[in-house]
């Protein structure tokens, strides 16, 4: 049970890693959020397509790269473990 003393107490503030992700993590994030989505819809408008197609185009290309990027650095590792 809660005490009258503990609801009278004001409670500290919030702690450094909270203010450090509050006040610069997630504007860095929404900013890059914001960005992904102008030039989401800069390409769509431009190329006359549907948003969510231009996106699972660049997944799609993205997750090719990396993993054409992953074989090719796994293949000039070729010594046998």
């Amino acid at each position: 049970m809660v005490s009258r003393a503990y609801l009278l107490e004001k409670p500290a503030g919030p702690s450094g890693a909270k203010l450090f992700l509050d006040q610069t993590i997630t504007p860095i994030l929404i900013n890059a959020a914001g960005s992904v989505e102008d030039v989401l819809e800069r390409v769509a408008v431009r190329t006359r397509k549907q948003p969510v197609r231009t996106l699972a185009t660049g997944f799609t290309l993205g997750t090719m790269g990396m993993l054409l990027a992953g074989h090719l650095l796994c293949s000039r590792r070729s010594t046998p473990i």
